[in-house]
């Protein structure tokens, strides 16, 4: 896959559409396929000629599942919900929030829900004008594999390069912004209350690390600031989220370098850890939440 396609919607990698698959494909094929979806979910995107970091709400749904933590309905915004959402911020926002949501579902094998979320996925897109990003057989071929927990996935994780190119060429980067926003949100949301929840060191490290992607998504949004009071207070909320990373503390171990003579490099070495006071972690946990409630309700 050419990383150029690497979207202003990662986030969405996993939501939006289907490429021309052979629906013949045996379950090697999309293994396959599946895994290399999954390896170009780059925590590096490019927006506006710019190159960002943001963790990918794919990703974080699979640490979570690996550290052994259980289903959990509650930490999705629930379904209904989207029938509240009239505006455009309020659309593009959680268009990005139920992205990350299905992500979560996805990992845990939650097809029924997952083709629920889908659905609002699509009828949220359609009143953004995006429904051109969609193949005419997606909802079929979600029906007949709605059982396959693989094939599912890679049906809902294979269009982001046309949803991508849809954005750019219809100039869309606003939407874009603002979908991808939601999804660092929603997945935030889900770290930090899992990392209360389950005091995993992981996932503690894990909110730890947010601090340069939560500086990445206020310069993604800052363009936009003027344009809405909703903008301004979402970049406001994340620049005041952003002064409580300044209380965690970071130690950097640097390791002897290596230097491969044949190719003139030299290759610095370092381990960071990463400690976070409770306090902290639980007012990190707080902002986020109230972000979040003011996006979703």
């Amino acid at each position: 896959m050419n990383k150029r396609y690497l979207p202003i919607l990662a986030l969405i990698a996993l939501v939006l559409g289907a490429c021309n698959q052979d629906k013949k494909a045996n379950n090697k094929t999309v293994e396959k396929a599946l895994e290399v979806e999954l390896d170009t979910t780059s925590k590096v995107i490019r927006f506006e000629n710019s190159l960002f970091s943001l963790p990918s709400p794919y990703q974080l749904s699979i640490l979570v599942k690996q550290i052994g933590t259980d289903y959990n309905s509650e930490l999705l915004n629930p379904a209904e919900n989207f029938k509240q959402y009239t505006s455009l911020f309020k659309k593009s926002i959680n268009l990005g929030i139920y992205g990350a949501d299905l992500a979560y579902l996805n990992i845990y094998q939650q097809s029924p829900s997952a083709v629920t979320y889908f659905s609002i996925i699509k009828m949220l897109a359609d009143e953004l004008g995006l429904s051109a990003a969609f193949s005419p057989t997606i909802f079929n071929r979600i029906e007949k594999n709605v059982d396959n927990k693989d094939s599912l996935l890679y049906i809902m994780s294979n269009t982001y390069r046309d949803v991508d190119f849809f954005l750019k060429e219809n100039q869309r980067q606003r939407e874009g912004a603002l979908v991808l926003a939601g999804g660092f949100i929603e997945a935030m949301h889900i770290l930090t209350k899992l990392a209360i929840e389950t005091k995993s060191p992981e996932l503690i490290k894990r909110v730890g690390e947010n601090k340069q992607p939560i500086e990445n998504m206020i310069k993604i949004l800052s363009p936009y600031y003027n344009e809405s009071e909703d903008v301004a207070k979402l970049v406001d909320d994340l620049i005041d989220l952003a002064h409580d990373f300044d209380a965690i503390e970071v130690i950097y171990e640097y390791k002897e370098p290596t230097t491969i003579a044949e190719q003139k490099l030299t290759k610095v070495h370092s381990v960071s850890e990463i400690k976070i006071a409770d306090d902290v972690l639980n007012t990190i946990d707080a902002k986020v939440g109230n972000i979040r409630s003011l996006l979703i309700n």
